[in-house]
């Protein structure tokens, strides 16, 4: 990949998330007491909320990336950001941050300055919201999202290549989706591939697999075929991770089996990061 290749407005880059919806996401995460649908759906939505961050100045909020949600379960496939389905996938993030579905108040606890933690009442936009029902319609998933991505790299040649960030919590009930995600890491700007991030969640205390660079040691078949489908992490992101006390070596792949909580917020802070010179124009 060209060491050059630059975000700005001219040539913005897209983040795609492909979300498991299936019934089983809404199973209880006890770290977090509340649904693995529900959980996702709010790191999801603080993850645009910190882009539109990114990306807002005294003009505006300046186009760097483009956004979508493809979500997934029982009674289909859809566009989950917008309520429209015949709105495009991927949107302008000025688009995104122009079209919150709802605002919610809720209470965190923060820090006041002083070393006391006090409860503070903020306003949470929501674009996603949480979904658990029926089946795992997986290839269906992928088979929407590579048509989405090689329109977007065709209309974005001299762009850095789009990422799609997976979340699922359990096997494909459509077919096996490893040649359709082959397929997208095919697709190209001319800057490289795009790339394929896949995290799996769950609800139970299991054994977690973090960044692998081999599937040597990985037992569970569903776990190999999650591992095949990941893109080799970005070099330019091996400190961002191992920041956050992963241990991620040259040709680790962008996956986590099993993930936790905790895990699923730091996977999509370390997937959205802009991999390359970010120039704010």
């Amino acid at each position: 990949m060209k060491e050059q290749a630059q975000i700005n407005r001219k040539n913005p880059t897209a983040f795609l998330f492909v979300v498991d919806q299936s019934l089983s996401m809404g199973y209880i995460m006890p770290a977090v007491n509340k649904p693995k649908a529900k959980h996702v759906s709010d790191v999801i939505n603080r993850t645009i909320l910190n882009l539109i961050d990114l990306c807002n100045k005294a003009d505006g909020v300046r186009d760097y990336f483009y956004v979508g949600i493809i979500g997934y379960n029982g009674r289909g496939v859809k566009n989950a950001l917008f309520d429209e389905q015949d709105k495009d996938i991927l949107n302008s993030i000025s688009q995104v941050a122009d079209n919150v579905k709802k605002i919610e108040h809720i209470v965190e606890k923060v820090d006041n300055g002083l070393g006391e933690i006090v409860e503070k009442h903020i306003e949470f936009p929501v674009w996603m919201e949480p979904d658990a029902d029926g089946e795992t319609p997986m290839c269906e998933a992928f088979e929407l999202a590579k048509n989405t991505l090689d329109e977007w790299c065709k209309n974005n040649p001299n762009s850095y290549p789009p990422t799609l960030i997976h979340i699922t919590d359990g096997d494909s009930t459509d077919g096996n989706p490893e040649e359709i995600a082959e397929d997208i890491k095919k697709l190209c700007t001319l800057y490289g591939n795009a790339l394929i991030f896949n995290l799996h969640v769950s609800s139970f205390d299991a054994n977690t697999i973090e960044y692998p660079f081999s599937d040597n040691n990985i037992t569970d078949e569903y776990a190999k075929m999650l591992f095949k489908m990941s893109s080799v992490f970005p070099e330019n992101l091996i400190g961002k991770a191992n920041d956050r006390g992963y241990r991620v070596v040259n040709n680790s792949r962008g996956f986590i089996f099993n993930a936790d909580a905790v895990d699923v917020v730091n996977f999509l802070e370390i997937g959205t990061l802009p991999t390359n010179p970010f120039k704010r124009r």
